[in-house]
């Protein structure tokens, strides 16, 4: 009974694809999330909150990374030789590298820790205070686009402008804006 089923929904889905085809693909269409987070409407504006809260709650571990990053570059200078060594012909001296020092490799190890910590962090922040706000976006811009016609919808970075207007695909950024004011995402 349930293979029954599951055989005549794929059919029903299969046969819907075509008549949906033959009514007129819809476009390819993009939002420009610059735009948002820029200039927000109400509703939008909660993104660059949760972008904002994200970026305080993280900064301390950024700054302690940025802080040993700093502090190996200065030991790696302090090691490094200043100048060439010559013999008294002029010719480079050959010098044997002894590799990085103790101190050196703990400042590493501890870079790396706190990268990976940080990368870590930033993955679970980023799911807890800024993934609601762009699922809650995301649907809307889904629910705009699909009464539109938009076949497709692209939350678009800058990055991606040039290929997105060289394939055709519409600019529809000021229309949700002004949608998502009024009717939020439903």
């Amino acid at each position: 009974m349930k293979l029954i089923l599951l055989t005549a929904g794929c059919t029903i889905a299969a046969a819907s694809v075509p008549a949906s085809a033959q009514e007129g693909a819809g476009s390819s269409c993009y939002i420009q999330v610059p735009k948002l987070v820029a200039a927000p409407p109400g509703g939008i504006d909660e993104l660059g909150s949760a972008i904002r809260k994200l970026d305080e709650a993280l900064r301390p571990q950024v700054e302690e990374v940025n802080r040993l990053k700093a502090a190996l570059d200065r030991l790696q200078a302090t090691n490094r030789p200043q100048q060439q060594e010559v013999d008294e012909n002029g010719a480079p001296v050959e010098r044997n590298e002894t590799g990085p020092s103790e101190e050196e490799q703990h400042l590493r190890s501890q870079l790396s820790a706190k990268q990976d910590q940080l990368k870590s962090d930033y993955a679970a922040r980023q799911a807890e205070l800024v993934g609601p706000v762009q699922a809650r976006i995301s649907q809307g811009a889904q629910t705009y686009g699909n009464g539109r016609g938009c076949s497709q919808i692209k939350m678009a970075r800058s990055t991606d402008l040039p290929g997105l207007q060289s394939a055709g695909a519409q600019d529809i950024t000021a229309e949700f804006v002004t949608w998502y004011g009024q009717n939020g995402a439903t």
